[in-house]
């Protein structure tokens, strides 16, 4: 009798809870998992096509203006490096401006950094603001727009700031700030602005980076192209530990282990990786969320066990006769416990910047004026080309060239 009157309201509520959410379906869902109602979509749609988006950015763009700040800094990165492979660099610095800005935003301390730090709340519902890599990448990247731009003082300062997110903390495996290629270009940026010093400074620091790939030509004051060279997958981010608590990175391997720069059969450049960005998310040591993330698996974990032993306690007080009030607080406290416990969400977030690439290599030349017909070519560990572009570059023959910035994909 007791188990007549106990369970079967417990088994409502599940029910009646199970129902809810399979009504809740909606068509469009944001990077988090979230509901995105049709009008809302519709809206962000609309003002793509307003605004003329090209249809290779136009996902990302509906994203980023309908997903809200869950997901906005997620969307304009990958929205501003697809600008950037499409040649609409003035979208990719719009987008990267409005990503800087948020992520400057997202301190500790705010009301979304507090609530991250609830069992009940998962990862993925944070507001997004990459990890440390990410968002060096973000810099780096828009530090390489104010070099296309002739702004060598703002690219500097990008290239810094690159650095001071790359930064973690004595738990890293490798504490100090380590981009390379933020050292080569805030070297570039020197030269251009007649600061050799400073230049020599940079490339001594980058010299001693763990993260050095290999062989990396300077950059010299006389040079007017610099090739931005992005080559195979970026990280992969993985769930591991318990319950899916710890971030963990996957690698794809990349074959490309140099590139060659030839103008008519002659060799200009051969150079290694300037950055390996599987390199950066691997090795920067325990996150602070991953305190947190380890707290939410052991109290989902612990309330578990509890809703077992209570439950079992409900059943045998049930079986033996006793009170149905004892049976039924029981039940509840049972059926409140795991509801708990279902709630505690410690999985990591896996929410990535999925377009940047596995390294990049910077070549800087210096080309004589007029046509220029470029060979490029990727090298594996052996030696043999695996792969290979053509570049027509034209120097103009008036005054001093200004550096120009070509971006490659292999």
């Amino acid at each position: 009798m007791p188990r007549r009157r106990v369970f079967p309201a417990i088994w409502a509520v599940a029910s009646a809870a199970a129902l809810s959410a399979g009504c809740a379906g909606a068509q469009h869902f944001s990077s988090s998992g979230t509901p995105i109602s049709d009008e809302v979509w519709a809206a962000a749609e609309a003002r793509v096509r307003a605004e003329g988006i090209p249809p290779e950015l136009e996902l990302e763009t509906i994203g980023l203006y309908s997903e809200g700040r869950q997901n906005s800094v997620l969307h304009a990165m990958r929205a501003g490096l697809t600008a950037i492979r499409i040649g609409r660099f003035d979208l990719a610095k719009r987008f990267f401006d409005g990503a800087i800005s948020e992520v400057e935003a997202l301190q500790e301390g705010a009301p979304q950094a507090e609530r991250a730090k609830s069992v009940f709340v998962a990862e993925r519902e944070k507001w997004f603001k990459g990890e440390s890599y990410e968002r060096a990448a973000l810099f780096f990247y828009r530090g390489l727009l104010y070099l296309q731009d002739q702004d060598f003082g703002n690219a500097a300062a990008c290239f810094k700031r690159c650095q001071l997110q790359d930064l973690r903390g004595s738990e890293a495996n490798v504490p100090e700030a380590d981009w390379g290629s933020a050292e080569w270009g805030l070297a570039l940026a020197a030269l251009k602005q007649g600061h050799p010093e400073d230049a020599a400074v940079a490339l001594a620091r980058a010299a001693k980076f763990p993260s050095r790939q290999g062989d990396l030509p300077p950059p010299r004051a006389n040079q007017n192209l610099l090739l931005v060279i992005e080559a195979g997958e970026g990280p992969i981010k993985v769930r591991g530990g318990r319950q899916g608590e710890t971030l963990l990175y996957s690698e794809l391997p990349l074959l490309t282990s140099a590139f060659e720069v030839r103008r008519g059969g002659t060799l200009l450049a051969r150079s290694a990786a300037a950055e390996n960005l599987f390199f950066q998310a691997s090795t920067r040591g325990e996150r602070e969320a991953d305190r947190f993330l380890a707290d939410k698996a052991d109290f989902t974990e612990g309330a578990g066990t509890a809703a077992t032993v209570l439950g079992i306690g409900a059943l045998g007080t049930a079986a033996s006769g006793q009170s149905d009030i004892a049976a039924a607080a029981l039940g509840a406290a049972a059926f409140g416990t795991a509801i708990a416990a279902a709630s505690s969400r410690p999985e990591a977030d896996i929410r990535r910047w999925d377009n940047l690439s596995h390294s990049i290599f910077l070549i800087g030349l210096a080309l004589p004026q007029g046509a220029n017909t470029l060979e490029i070519t990727g090298l594996d560990a052996s030696g043999r080309s695996v792969e290979h572009q053509t570049l027509e570059f034209n120097v103009p023959d008036s005054g001093r060239p200004p550096l120009a910035v070509r971006f490659l994909r292999f």
